[in-house]
C-alpha cells in the first residue's frame, strides 16, 4: 500500500449546546513524500452521529464525508460524539486519528428563567419547563434561548452587539413562527460584536437574516426566507469593509465559525421584489450546507472571500431575475479581496486571497436558469490592479443543470484548483473554463489545475 500519512485534525469547538455546529479541520495532515496533502489525499469523516438522515439535494449521508480535507457536521441531541478521521493515497496508505464532541443539553445550558417562552396568545403548550413565560420579546438577547410559538407572528429580532451566547428558536407545533427580519450586531458602534448566535426554525417574512460586520460561532439553521418581498436574504459582514474603513480605533475581525444549513431562500422568477442575492458574505470557516436559494435579482450566492470553508450539499439553482442582465450572473460566485495571507483582523489584512474551500455535492443550475456561466470562481472583473487571488480550491461531485442559456458550467482562475467527478444532469460532460486568459493576474496565480 506504500507510506501512510499521518492523519491530524482540529475542531472548531470540542463543547457546547445543542444544536452544536462544528467544522473540522484536517489541512496539517502529513502526506508522504511527492503527495500534497490538501489535493492529493482523500479523507473520510465519521461524525459519530448516525441517525440515518440523509441530505435532501445530494442524498448523501449526512454522518460521513469524503474528499478534501475540511468537513462540517450540526449536532442535533446532547450527547458524547466520537469523531474518526482517515487520510488515505490513492496507493491505499492511510491513517486514523479521533477526537470527542460533548453536545450539551440546552435546557441545562439556558436553564430557568434564562429560557423564554414568548406567545402573544399566551399558549405555552409545549414550552419547556422551568422557562419564563412571556407574551413580548426580550429588551436584551444576551445569554437567552427564546422560543416562539409557532403558528405566530412577532416583531424583528434585533440582536445588540453586547448580545452574546444566544438561541432564537421555536416551540410547539405548527407553522414556524413568523417575524418580519433578524438584525444581528444592532446598537451603536464600539468593540462589542455578538458572537454565539443560533437563528433557526423561523419565517423572516421581507427583510432577511442581516448581521453587519464582525461576529464568530453563527448557527443560522431550518430558516426560511420564501417571501418575494423586501430584500429577503441571508448575509454576513455586510457593512465590514464600511465600517472598519471608518473606524481605525476598533478591532474589527472577519467573521468565522459561520454556519449556514438547511435554509430556504427562494424569490420570484422576473419580480424586482426578489431579494438582491440569496446568500452573501465572507470570512474564515464558514460552512454552508443543505440550503435551497434561487431567483434573485442577482446572483444566488455570492462570496467575497472565503478561507478554511465548506460548501456542500446545495441546490444553487441560479434564474437572475431577467431585467438585471441575467446572462452574466451566477447559481454561486465567489472571489476574494486580494493576493495576500489571511488574518484574522480586517487592519492587518484587508486584501487576501480566498484559499482552502472545499465545493462539493451541490446542484447548481436549473432548467429554468437564465445565466450563461453556471458558476465561477476567480477574479470579478479584469482590470488592472484589482487582482483577486483563489489558491487550493476543490470542486467534486456537482452536478451541473443547463438551462436555454447556458454555455460554461463553471469559470475557474486560480492556483492549485482540483475538479474531478462533476457531472451535467443532461449526460454531457461540464465545461470548466480553466485559467483565462483575459483576466490581469500575476502569472503565479495561474494553474497549476488538477482535473479529474
Amino acid at each position: 500500500m506504500g507510506e501512510a500519512p499521518v492523519t491530524r485534525v482540529q475542531a472548531t469547538r470540542l463543547s457546547g449546546p445543542a444544536p452544536l455546529a462544528v467544522m473540522f479541520d484536517a489541512t496539517s495532515t502529513s502526506a508522504p513524500s511527492g503527495i500534497n496533502a490538501f489535493h492529493g489525499l482523500t479523507y473520510e469523516f465519521d461524525f459519530g452521529d448516525n441517525r440515518g438522515l440523509n441530505w435532501a439535494h445530494s442524498g448523501r449521508s449526512k454522518n460521513t464525508e469524503v474528499g478534501g480535507p475540511l468537513a462540517a457536521h450540526v449536532y442535533d441531541n446532547p450527547g458524547t460524539y466520537t469523531v474518526r478521521v482517515r487520510s488515505r493515497t490513492a496507493a491505499g496508505g492511510y491513517s486514523d486519528t479521533t477526537l470527542t464532541i460533548t453536545v450539551q443539553d440546552p435546557s441545562d445550558v439556558f436553564s430557568g428563567q434564562n429560557t423564554l417562552c414568548v406567545s402573544a396568545m399566551a399558549d405555552y403548550t409545549g414550552c419547556p419547563t422551568g422557562a419564563a413565560r412571556v407574551t413580548g420579546l426580550p429588551s436584551s438577547y444576551a445569554g437567552k434561548r427564546v422560543l416562539l410559538r409557532r403558528g405566530e407572528s412577532f416583531p424583528a429580532i434585533n440582536i445588540d452587539r453586547r448580545d452574546d451566547q444566544v438561541i432564537v428558536g421555536a416551540y410547539g407545533s405548527g407553522a414556524k413562527p413568523r417575524v418580519p427580519s433578524v438584525n444581528i450586531n444592532t446598537g451603536q458602534m464600539g468593540t462589542n460584536f455578538a458572537d454565539e448566535i443560533t437563528i433557526m426554525d423561523l419565517e423572516v417574512t421581507s427583510g432577511g437574516i442581516y448581521h453587519s460586520d464582525s461576529g464568530s460561532r453563527y448557527l443560522i439553521y431550518r430558516n426560511d426566507l420564501v417571501s418575494p418581498s423586501g430584500n429577503n436574504r441571508i448575509e454576513i459582514g455586510g457593512a465590514l469593509d464600511f465600517y472598519a474603513s471608518r473606524n481605525p480605533s476598533i478591532p474589527y475581525y472577519f467573521p468565522r465559525e459561520i454556519f449556514i444549513v438547511e435554509n430556504n431562500v427562494l424569490g420570484r422568477v422576473n419580480n424586482t421584489q426578489s431579494p438582491f442575492m440569496n446568500l452573501v458574505g465572507l470570512g474564515s470557516r464558514f460552512a454552508v450546507l443543505g440550503n435551497d436559494a434561487s431567483r434573485a435579482e442577482q446572483h444566488t450566492s455570492r462570496f467575497f472571500a472565503l478561507h478554511k470553508s465548506v460548501i456542500s450539499h446545495n441546490a444553487l439553482r441560479g434564474q437572475a431575475y431577467s431585467g438585471t442582465g441575467a446572462s452574466i450572473r451566477h447559481a454561486m460566485k465567489i472571489h476574494s479581496s486580494g493576493l495576500g495571507a489571511y488574518n484574522d483582523l480586517w487592519h492587518t489584512s484587508n486584501r487576501w486571497a480566498t484559499s482552502q474551500v472545499i465545493v462539493a455535492d451541490n446542484i447548481f443550475g436549473d432548467p429554468a436558469d437564465n445565466s450563461s456561466w453556471t458558476a465561477a470562481a476567480g477574479p470579478q472583473n479584469r482590470d488592472a490592479g484589482t487582482d483577486e487571488g483563489i489558491e487550493d480550491m476543490i470542486i467534486e461531485r456537482n452536478n451541473f443543470f443547463r438551462g436555454p442559456y447556458t454555455n460554461t458550467e463553471m469559470y475557474l482562475v486560480g492556483r492549485r484548483i482540483t475538479a474531478r467527478g462533476n457531472t451535467r444532469a443532461d449526460g454531457g460532460r461540464p465545461n470548466l473554463s480553466i485559467g483565462s486568459p483575459s483576466v490581469t493576474m500575476p502569472a503565479e496565480w495561474h494553474g497549476p489545475y488538477y482535473l479529474q
